[in-house]
C-alpha cells in the first residue's frame, strides 16, 4: 500500500470515529418520533433534553422550551407506538428534593381516546416548595398578628384567648390549693422522713435480733424455739419491709410525672380554612406517655364559601406512646379511628438538628362513608415536617388524607410543659399509693 492510500485510510477512519462521535453525543436515534406539546405556567427548571416519563417510564424527550404568550411551552418527542389518552396529566417530576427534573405523564384512560400528534395539552403547574415555605411563614405572621390583637367572641382568637384565660384561672386555682396544702403536706413529708429514721433503727434491731434467732443462747433464742412464736417474728419484720418500701415508693411518685399543653393549628389555603388540634400528653416516666384530646375543633354548622372542607370536626385522640431514641410511636384512636402515628428525629443528638423531625400517620382503615357528597373508602394517612422555632413553638407543612383528597396544609404546633397540672397528678398518685400499698406489686 502506498502513502497516498495509507493517509486517505487514516481520514476515512478519523472521518467514520468524529461521525459516531457527533451521533451518540448529540443524542441522535433512528427510532420513528411524534410530537406533542404541553404548556405550564412555571416549568419549575425543566431543562431541554429532559426524559419524558409514561407511568415511571422513559418513552421520549424534551426536544425544546419556549416562551409562548408568557406560558412556557414544552415541545415533547414521544416514540412511535406509544399511544397516550386524552384524559393523562401531564406534571413536573422530580428524583428527588433537589434532584434533576423531567416531563411526567399521568396515564388516563383508554374510553377517552388517544391524544393525536401536533396536539397541545394544558399541564398541572408544579407547587414551588419556596412558595409554600412562604406562604406558611406567612400564615403563622398572621396567626401570631391575630393573637396579639382583639379578636371578636366567637372567633379563632377570641375562643383561643378565652381558652388561655380559663387555663390561667384553673392553674391559679391550683396555685391556691398547693399553696393551702403546702404546709400540711411539708408537715407530713417530715413526719415521713421522722418515720424512715425510725424503721430504719428498727429494721436494724430487727436484723441484730434475727441475729439472735439463729442461736439458741438467751431468752429471745429460748423462745424462738417456739415455732409459733417464730412465725410471727418473722411476718412482724416483713411486714416492716413492706411498709418502708411504701413509704419509698410515695416518696418518688411525687416528681415523676410530665405535663404537656399541645396545641396544632393547621391551615388549609385550597380552602382558605383552617383546623385546631387541643390535647394533655400525660409521661409517667421516661419513654411512655398518653396522649388525649380533641381535634378538628370547631362548629358543625359553620359554612365554607371557599371549598368543601371534608374534615370531620369534633374527633377524638387518645394514644399511648414510646419514646426510643430518634423513634416516638402512638398506637390506639387518631380523629376517633384506629391508628399509629410514628414521629422520627433523625439528627436527634445534634443540638441543632434535634429541632426538625418528620411525622407520619395513619387511621381510619375501615373507613367507609361520604362526607359533602363524596364516598371516601380508602384509609387516611398524613405526612408532615415540622421545625421547632423555641422550645414551644414549631412550624412546619403537612400533607393529609394522601389517598382521597390530597390536603396541603401550613402547620404550627406550640408545646409548654404544665408543671402545676404534673404536681397534682403527683399528689394523686401520692394519696392512692398512701391506701392501695403500691410497693406490693414491685
Amino acid at each position: 500500500m502506498n502513502l497516498e492510500a495509507k493517509v486517505g485510510a487514516f481520514v476515512l477512519a478519523g472521518l467514520v470515529l468524529m461521525g459516531t462521535a457527533i451521533f451518540l453525543l448529540g443524542d441522535y436515534t433512528f427510532e420513528k418520533r411524534y410530537t406533542i406539546y404541553a404548556q405550564f405556567h412555571d416549568v419549575a427548571n425543566l431543562t431541554k433534553n429532559s426524559p419524558v416519563k409514561l407511568s415511571g417510564v422513559e418513552i421520549g424527550q424534551v426536544k425544546d422550551i419556549i416562551l409562548v404568550d408568557s406560558h412556557a411551552k414544552v415541545i415533547c418527542a414521544i416514540r412511535q407506538g406509544v399511544d397516550i389518552y386524552k384524559d393523562a396529566e401531564f406534571e413536573i417530576g422530580s428524583t428527588g428534593i433537589i434532584g434533576s427534573k423531567y416531563l411526567q405523564i399521568n396515564q388516563g384512560h383508554p374510553e377517552s381516546g388517544v391524544i393525536a400528534p401536533e396536539s397541545t395539552i394544558i399541564g398541572t403547574d408544579p407547587v414551588s416548595i419556596e412558595k409554600a415555605l412562604t406562604k406558611a411563614l406567612a400564615s403563622v405572621q398572621d396567626l401570631l398578628q391575630q393573637l396579639n390583637s382583639e379578636g371578636p367572641r366567637g372567633s379563632l382568637v377570641g375562643n383561643l384567648k378565652d381558652t388561655v384565660a380559663n387555663v390561667r384561672e384553673l392553674t391559679a386555682n391550683l396555685n391556691d390549693l398547693i399553696e393551702e396544702t403546702k404546709p400540711a403536706l411539708t408537715k407530713s413529708l417530715d413526719r415521713t422522713d421522722d418515720i424512715t429514721q425510725k424503721l430504719d433503727a428498727l429494721l436494724a434491731k430487727a436484723n441484730t435480733m434475727m441475729a439472735a434467732m439463729a442461736t439458741d443462747k438467751g431468752t429471745v433464742g429460748a423462745l424462738l424455739h417456739d415455732e409459733k412464736m417464730k412465725q410471727d417474728v418473722q411476718q412482724t419484720v416483713a411486714s416492716v419491709k413492706e411498709a418502708a418500701g411504701t413509704v419509698n415508693d410515695m416518696l418518688g411518685r411525687l416528681n415523676q410525672f410530665k405535663i404537656y399543653w399541645n396545641y396544632d393549628w393547621r391551615y388549609e389555603s385550597a380552602i382558605k380554612a383552617s383546623h385546631a388540634d387541643l390535647g394533655l400528653k400525660i409521661s409517667p416516666r421516661e419513654g411512655r406517655y398518653y396522649y388525649v384530646g380533641g381535634s378538628n375543633l370547631g362548629n358543625v354548622s359553620d359554612i365554607n364559601k371557599h371549598g368543601t372542607d371534608y374534615a370531620v370536626k369534633n374527633t377524638v385522640d387518645a394514644l399511648i406512646g414510646f419514646e426510643r431514641g430518634p423513634f416516638d410511636l402512638g398506637l390506639g384512636l387518631i380523629r376517633s379511628g384506629g391508628g399509629a402515628r410514628v414521629t422520627v428525629t433523625p439528627f436527634y443528638k445534634d443540638p441543632f438538628g434535634k429541632r426538625f423531625s418528620v411525622m407520619a400517620q395513619g387511621y381510619n382503615f375501615g373507613r367507609n362513608r361520604v362526607i359533602e357528597g363524596r364516598v371516601f373508602d380508602k384509609p387516611e394517612y398524613d405526612v408532615g415536617v415540622l421545625a421547632k422555632i423555641t422550645t414551644w413553638l414549631g412550624i412546619g407543612v403537612r400533607a393529609e388524607d394522601i389517598a382521597e383528597t390530597k390536603r396541603g396544609q401550613a402547620w404550627a404546633n406550640i408545646q409548654f410543659e404544665d408543671k402545676d397540672i404534673a404536681y397534682l397528678f403527683g399528689l394523686a398518685t401520692y394519696g392512692a399509693a398512701g391506701t392501695k400499698g403500691r410497693s406490693k406489686s414491685k
